[in-house]
């Protein structure tokens, strides 16, 4: 291995470990691995039980399931910027927003809207327009899946074609559902 690939390899490794181990990393976050058991309890018991949560529970597990594919899609572009993407970081952190993106429509019952009294960026319109919402959430997995089929390949301009699919899925349905900052 040369010298620049050997400090690349490093570089991309430091970044790694840094990631897993940065404070604001979900995986080490006590409460965000209880929400996402919570969460994965309730959906696996279907849409009654995630109906059966209280509405903050329900909001605060769609915060971290947003979070956790937020950090996700950062960490395939930090990888794109740098030149000579990992193909197995790639990989991982496609396999994250596959599997978070089936929850994203599930986790908005009714009573977890602006009307709840509660903190929430989601707009009305999330259950006024179920059918475009859930269309979206049907959009988004789709192109989550094939962000993991391109992923696999390890080929760079595929992936940054695929991410700014799948991008665009998320941007449409932020316009339509969900509050400016």
């Amino acid at each position: 291995m040369s010298h620049q690939h050997h400090c690349l390899a490093n570089d991309r490794a430091d970044t790694a470990t840094q990631f897993l181990q940065h404070p604001d990393n979900p995986m080490i976050h006590a409460k965000t691995i209880v929400l996402a058991l919570a969460a994965v309890s309730a959906l696996a018991g279907g849409a009654a039980s995630v109906a059966a949560l209280t509405p903050q529970q329900a909001i605060d597990m769609r915060h971290a399931n947003f979070e956790k594919m937020g950090k996700a899609m950062k960490a395939i572009g930090g990888e794109l910027k740098s030149g000579a993407p990992n193909k197995g970081l790639l990989l991982a952190n496609a396999k994250i927003i596959a599997a978070a993106a089936p929850q994203v429509t599930k986790l908005f019952p009714a009573g977890t809207g602006p009307s709840s009294g509660l903190k929430t960026d989601a707009l009305p319109a999330i259950w006024t327009d179920r059918a475009t919402f859930d269309a979206l959430g049907g959009r988004l997995v789709g192109e989550a899946n094939k962000l993991v089929g391109v992923a696999g390949s390890g080929d760079a301009a595929a992936v940054g074609a695929q991410m700014k699919a799948l991008g665009g899925v998320c941007g449409e349905c932020h316009r339509k559902f969900r509050k400016e900052d």
